[in-house]
């Protein structure tokens, strides 16, 4: 099985495997706070998304937004 790619999330800073989004550049979770594209269905084991590698991150600008 082939490694899977991981990136930086420019918004809030989270590694992910970047074919988890359809947004380069943003997590799921960022794509779908920002933009309503559709979210992982996270399951997080020992701290991290098997899904999508995301860390639940939020930057200070997701956070004002999900209040």
């Amino acid at each position: 099985m082939a490694e899977k790619e991981l990136v930086v999330c420019d918004e809030c800073g989270s590694l992910f495997f970047k074919d988890s989004s359809q947004i380069m550049g943003l997590c799921p979770e960022c794509a779908h706070i920002l933009y309503d594209y559709p979210n992982c269905p996270h399951h997080f084991q020992n701290g991290r998304c098997v899904n999508c590698y995301c860390d639940g991150s939020k930057s200070e600008y997701i956070k004002k937004q999900i209040q």
